[in-house]
């Protein structure tokens, strides 16, 4: 029974926990009015797994998540791959400790 229980929580509600806040954390950092983020926050208070799936369904992309769309896939059309500073085969040998050891 225990391992149920732990599993129930490790796979179910601990995951539902991290949307619901991610949730709440992107209704109050989007560019809305007062109003439409009181009315979200308090639907996905009230109803926390049916609110906040119908908050992800039903929300716009913001412009700059259009601009960072339309980046990727400019870059992917001309056929970069995404880059990473730590990853650069240049940079792999050249930092302070380089040589040492």
């Amino acid at each position: 029974m225990l391992a149920y229980s732990t599993a129930t929580w490790v796979f179910i509600v601990i995951p539902l926990i991290v949307i619901w806040v991610c949730g709440i954390v992107d209704i109050l950092g989007r560019n809305l009015d007062w109003s439409h983020k009181a009315g979200w926050v308090l639907i996905v208070v009230i109803l926390p797994v049916v609110g906040t799936i119908a908050y992800w369904v039903l929300r716009r992309s913001s412009d700059r998540d259009i601009e960072r769309s339309q980046a990727a896939e400019r870059d992917l059309a001309a056929g970069a791959r995404p880059h990473h500073p730590s990853s650069d085969a240049d940079t792999l040998g050249s930092g302070p400790h380089a040589g040492s050891g």
